[in-house]
């Protein structure tokens, strides 16, 4: 398993397994690599006691050592590490021979996993979830002599530098965060290397950005259709439960029938939610607006021609909205792509969010009707 998330989700099954009877499971990370390997850092795999195994670090004889490891780590609860070397003259019996070398750390995990009961960091990384934050774990994978007990300690940072649990030391807890900082930029899994024979691993867990479509309508249905395959975790709101249902909206993942501008505001803040307003009537599009223009969002667009949409953004400005809030609203919705029909339209919002999210370069039409960069 490459994907952090996935393997927690596994990880949090598994141990919630009653057939289990509160057995521990083994972790295998691989934790480093050098040269061509099968497998890359953040590769993880669980090692049950009777021997089943979910997920790979590499097949080979390799795996089988460390599968062997495991065992012992059960047995003894001590975190331990394991270089693995793929070279071709270590007489490795595998058709994945690359000729390089993993460095795995391998850990036990129960009812705690490092120091932290599991409920707890289980419900520490659920709930940056559903705030919309970046997260990293992060792991001691190497001590200095002496200092073993503390192999496979965590601690968890989020985007803003705020960290759930400590490591036990200062300084590891300031280096910890730094390096947090620093993998949720790059988006990667890294192993660092600090003084005094320490190493940090830490694995960025980015949540699934969020997009709130509100109104079920043909454009809001065929929106809800194709923005999960872009990577985004739809809600739709209606109030029409004739349209808003699973028969038209199969890939959303919550749907919510009930008067929209009263559900918008009660949503929790979430700083990478967007939202697109589609409703049935250019009132409610705007009546939504005047809620939704004052979160913070990582997008916010609404459906309308050039003057409609003008019309709403200058009484809103009326009304005391400020200037700066409401220039964040992409309004005519999309990019111009000269889309007609509901899923044109749709391919036009989603093209315009995914630009916003990936800092691209597209041109999009400002309510004097004039491409601008957005």
């Amino acid at each position: 398993m490459d994907d952090l998330a996935d393997f927690l989700a596994q990880l949090r099954r598994r141990l919630a397994d009653p057939a289990r009877g509160g057995a521990d499971v083994a972790i295998a990370s691989i934790v480093r690599h050098r040269g061509s390997t099968p497998r890359k850092t953040g590769a993880k795999m669980l090692i049950d006691p009777s021997g089943a195994h979910m997920g790979t670090v590499g097949g080979g004889c390799g795996e089988a050592e460390v599968m062997s490891r495991a065992h012992r780590v059960l047995a003894t609860r001590a975190a331990h590490r394991l270089e693995v070397s793929l070279l071709e003259e270590d007489g490795w019996e595998s058709p994945s021979i690359c000729g390089g070398v993993l460095d795995v750390f391998l850990e036990a995990a129960g009812d705690t996993i490092g120091t932290i009961p599991g409920e707890e960091l289980f419900a520490v990384l659920d709930a940056a979830c559903e705030r919309g934050l970046g997260v990293a774990l992060v792991s001691i994978t190497a001590a200095p002599r002496g200092r073993d007990d503390l192999l496979g300690r965590k601690t968890v940072v989020d985007e803003r530098g705020v960290q759930s649990f400590v490591l036990g030391d200062e300084a590891l807890d300031a280096a910890a965060i730094e390096e947090a900082l620093r993998a949720l930029l790059r988006g990667e899994p890294v192993e660092r290397a600090l003084a005094g024979g320490w190493q940090l691993f830490v694995e960025p867990l980015v949540a699934t950005p969020e997009l709130v479509v509100v109104g079920a309508g043909h454009v809001g249905q065929a929106l809800a259709r194709l923005a999960p395959q872009a990577g985004f975790a739809v809600t739709v709101l209606d109030d029409r439960a004739s349209f808003a249902n699973p028969r038209y909206l199969p890939d959303a993942r919550s749907i919510v029938v009930a008067d929209p501008r009263e559900t918008l505001a009660a949503l929790p803040p979430r700083r990478d939610r967007s939202i697109v307003l589609v409703t049935r009537g250019h009132r409610l599009d705007a009546e939504c607006l005047r809620v939704a223009v004052t979160m913070d969002l990582a997008y916010l667009g609404m459906i309308g021609s050039r003057r409609r949409v003008r019309r709403i953004i200058e009484h809103l400005a009326a009304d005391g909205i400020a200037a700066e809030r409401l220039a964040r609203v992409r309004a005519p919705i999309g990019l111009d792509i000269g889309a007609e029909t509901p899923g044109e339209i749709a391919v036009s919002i989603l093209a315009e969010m995914i630009d916003v999210r990936r800092h691209g370069h597209a041109r999009t039409v400002s309510l004097s009707g004039k491409g601008v960069a957005p």
